[in-house]
């Protein structure tokens, strides 16, 4: 603003606060009031001929100090009306808050001063909109020809002719394009502004929402290759916007084309009428002409997922998407899609001619459980139902409904690589029925006699029994396992005996037993 021919006409001379003449100046305000500050919004070049100061020293030091809490960014004070040259109270405080104060040296028209500055601001603020409209465009044209993220952050880079990056808070960087400076100076720099460091190079930044995600994340220019200003800032804001439009939009396309499978597949495990030809053209239209050989697969959240992990949808999303590249690559046909709450994922696996069908879940199995990994963190966060192969879209049904109701029981119980629908598993089933009442209530009121006693006399009854079904009733084996001579075995079990009032000898004891032991462990665990 100093180089204004109309300021230049009053012989301005910087008096105090030099330090603080990089400060941006939004609007030029002319005034005579002592107490003008309180008018003032901040970023004001104020204009006095000073006839409104008090001549008290301490006035005018207060004057100063309330133009500098509103954030002013100077003052221009007119010579001859009021003062011959600027108080020393005034000096000497704008100096200690580096509030620039210009005195002028010959009379000029404020108004002149101020249309001058104003048309500055006004031609800037256009020059900013122009070029914000150009690089927007610039932007948005990459996008609609088929370019994603990567390529809008590289256009950036060059625009802004400095190091870009793309972070999502709380999970690092996640894409970043070094510019001239090249990947060390990039990444030091990056390095220095997430640490917070005082020596860290000038950078701005443009926060991006993203859905279903509270932190978000930002997209950061480095002050590296060359100076940051306002229109570097305007470029950042603009990129920043078309960003998370393209993230949102990646993310959408993802979640509807999931959804879309999903819910094809859902509507064959709720058994709704669709007939053969139809699924078969419905089929064929999301990309899976029917192969002869289907196998059903669903892959969910396991309950033992740390609570970050399964309240993180995205990251659940991600992992889907990962499995069914990853299977893609390995060239097998795969008709795949989300439940609502994207938790599960449904799928329907072409069979190769000559595959066998452990083989081929093993290899699906250990695919799903790297990606819990890499997405999640947790190998196991996954849990991995494969049902019976079927020919027909109904018998893919009853398949899908069959693993389904196997899912309910897995999802809860210790880690396994995969669950066979094919196999019969009472564990499973005592799982899938855990919450029961009435289960709970027969190993309760069938053990209750053993666990007291073992509680006021301290035996282990109830570990001896469990010992003696898992040998299937062998007391010789038994007592092997429990490390002691078959003499004492007896004498417990006939405790056992007396205190359940049965009879251990006897068909079907030993099983209804050992079913309450599995229940109150399932119960415990």
């Amino acid at each position: 603003m100093l180089a204004t021919p109309e300021l230049q006409r009053g012989v301005p001379e910087v008096v105090a606060g030099a330090g603080g003449l990089g400060r941006p100046v939004r609007w030029v305000h002319a005034a005579e009031k002592p107490d003008i500050a309180a008018l003032l919004k901040g970023g004001e070049l104020l204009l006095t001929t000073g006839l409104g100061l008090q001549r008290a020293a301490a006035d005018q030091r207060r004057f100063v100090r309330e133009l500098s809490a509103r954030s002013v960014a100077g003052v221009v004070i007119e010579l001859g009306s009021r003062f011959e040259s600027i108080p020393e109270a005034i000096r000497d405080e704008a100096e200690r808050a580096t509030l620039p104060v210009i005195a002028l040296h010959r009379e000029v028209r404020f108004v002149d001063i101020t249309e001058a500055i104003h048309r500055e601001i006004v031609n800037r603020q256009f020059e900013l909109m122009r070029r914000g409209d150009e690089v927007h465009r610039r932007f948005r044209n990459l996008l609609l020809d088929g370019a994603g993220v990567p390529e809008v952050l590289d256009a950036l880079a060059e625009v802004v002719d400095n190091p870009v990056m793309l972070e999502r808070t709380g999970h690092g960087l996640l894409y970043h394009s070094a510019g001239r400076s090249g990947e060390p100076a990039a990444l030091a720099g990056w390095t220095s502004v997430g640490g917070g460091l005082g020596d860290a190079p000038p950078f701005v930044e443009q926060a991006i929402p993203v859905a279903g995600d509270d932190a978000g994340g930002r997209v950061v220019a480095i002050g590296i290759d060359s100076p940051l200003d306002e229109s570097d800032r305007v470029a950042v804001e603009r990129a920043g916007e078309l960003i998370a439009l393209a993230l949102l939009r990646d993310r959408e396309e993802d979640r509807l084309v999931g959804r879309e499978r999903g819910n094809f597949l859902l509507s064959l495990l709720r058994g709704e009428a669709i007939d053969e030809r139809a699924a078969d053209e419905r089929a064929r239209a999301l990309g899976f002409p029917r192969p002869e050989r289907m196998l059903p697969v669903i892959a969910a959240r396991s309950v033992s997922a740390s609570a970050a992990a399964g309240s993180e949808a995205r990251a659940w999303s991600r992992l889907w998407s990962d499995l069914l590249g990853r299977l893609a690559d390995r060239r097998l046909a795969v008709l795949a899609g989300t439940r609502e709450h994207e938790r599960e994922l449904l799928c329907v696996v072409g069979v190769p001619g000559s595959a066998e069908r452990t083989e081929l879940i093993d290899r699906i199995a250990a695919i799903a459980h790297d990606c819990a990994a890499r997405a999640i963190g947790e190998p196991d966060a996954v849990v991995v139902c494969a049902g019976v192969e079927a020919s027909s879209w109904d018998d893919l049904a009853i398949g899908l409904r069959s693993t389904d109701v196997v899912l309910a029981g897995a999802v809860g119980m210790p880690a396994r690589p995969w669950h066979d629908v094919a196999a019969p598993d009472l564990e499973r089933v005592l799982w899938s029925l855990r919450d029961r009442p009435q289960l709970r209530d027969f190993a309760v009121t069938r053990l209750a006699p053993l666990v007291e006693h073992d509680a006021r006399r301290s035996t282990k009854l109830v570990d001896t029994l469990r010992v003696l079904c898992a040998a299937g009733g062998r007391r010789a084996e038994a007592a092997r396992a429990l490390g002691i001579e078959r003499q004492s075995l007896y004498h417990r079990l006939g405790r056992i005996e007396q205190l359940l009032d049965v009879d251990l000898s006897a068909g079907g004891t030993l099983f209804e037993l050992e079913l309450a032991l599995r229940v109150q462990d399932i119960g415990s665990s």
